[in-house]
């Protein structure tokens, strides 16, 4: 009988349609998932867990549908087809509600945009759609919910806007998010597609006081306070910041970033910036910490691997290598069980 919980990575893996189940400590695959729903190339790309309720949830671009499926046995239970190109889930565990935000342009992937301007809200106890919110921006792509699950922050890839949406007031008539510029030099008019900043990821301090945003298009993370939308810092990067974790402290942010092929450390107290840069980064995607912080799992989406980061000393200290040159692994979730 082992001692103490297992810590689990889930791991999309787009190229082959399938969700890998990983042992981190071991660093062993312990199964993979077939999540070949329609036999069309479904090709999975984000994932998040459901502890409290016992569920893993997860997008296929191409088919258009959210899969919920059961953590205990990984055996596959319902689905909703929320339409074209379904991409990011933010999870309310309490109030069992998944929210879903859309694919942006991917040029040289074979992919156009969605040009959806909605966020799809699902009751995921009966896998039904409650409701389609429109921000009125094309590809809403990043997306976040504080603790409590009354706000929904969600950026436009192409619109260099972002939005707060009060979860109480989705479903009144007419109701329209707040909007923020990710610039000064944003128009006014969030259904201009400037394609300034191309927001990729948002991601909340743990005390909710702070939203960070990773901007592909200028390479840099922005901070915003999430009370007013004023602009707190900018921290430029290397080419193409794409996902971000945030230590729980809220000292430290770290990026994948993915043109460069790199990662990077920040430390928000001061602004310094380490920079990873190692042969086996490929195509860096999406980063998940581990539950004791200490070390940073990162899938590479053409390296065909998965990559764990020591988080003090910012070195490339393992690898797992997937099964087919063409897995393409790209969201990542952790569970400690």
């Amino acid at each position: 009988m082992e001692n103490g919980p297992i810590v689990k990575a889930y791991v999309t893996l787009q190229g082959v349609d399938k969700v890998a189940v990983i042992d981190v400590s071991k660093r062993v695959v312990l199964k993979n998932i077939d999540v070949d729903f329609q036999d069309t190339g479904d090709r999975p790309h984000h994932i998040v867990i459901d502890k409290t309720n016992g569920f893993w949830y997860v997008t296929l671009i191409s088919s258009g549908y959210v899969l919920k499926y059961s953590l205990e046995t990984d055996e596959f239970i319902d689905s909703v087809r929320v339409g074209n190109m379904p991409a990011l889930l933010a999870l309310d565990e309490m109030n069992q509600t998944l929210y879903v935000s859309r694919f942006m342009p991917m040029p040289g992937m074979g992919m156009m945009a969605s040009n959806s301007t909605v966020v799809n809200i699902i009751d995921a106890s009966t896998m039904t759609i409650k409701k389609n919110l429109s921000v009125e921006a094309r590809s809403p792509h990043g997306i976040a919910l504080s603790a409590d699950g009354q706000t929904l922050w969600v950026a436009s890839n192409e619109a260099s806007h972002f939005f707060k949406i009060e979860t109480s007031l989705i479903y009144q008539d007419n109701y329209q998010p707040n909007a923020f510029k990710l610039g000064s030099d944003v128009p006014d008019n969030y259904k201009v597609n400037d394609m300034l900043y191309n927001a990729l990821e948002l991601e909340l301090s743990s005390d909710n006081s702070k939203l960070l945003i990773t901007c592909s298009g200028s390479n840099e993370i922005r901070v915003f306070d999430t009370t007013t939308g004023d602009s707190l810092a900018t921290y430029d990067l290397s080419n193409q910041p794409w996902h971000l974790a945030i230590s729980t402290d809220n000292r430290t942010v770290y990026t994948t970033n993915r043109g460069a092929a790199t990662v990077s450390k920040i430390d928000l107290s001061n602004g310094d910036i380490s920079i990873l840069s190692d042969s086996l980064l490929a195509l860096p995607h999406g980063c998940m910490l581990t539950p004791n912080e200490s070390e940073l799992i990162v899938t590479e989406s053409a390296g065909n691997r998965i990559v764990f980061i020591d988080t003090e000393t910012m070195k490339l200290v393992d690898e797992i290598n997937l099964e087919t040159s063409m897995s393409m692994p790209t969201g990542l979730a952790v569970v400690e069980e």
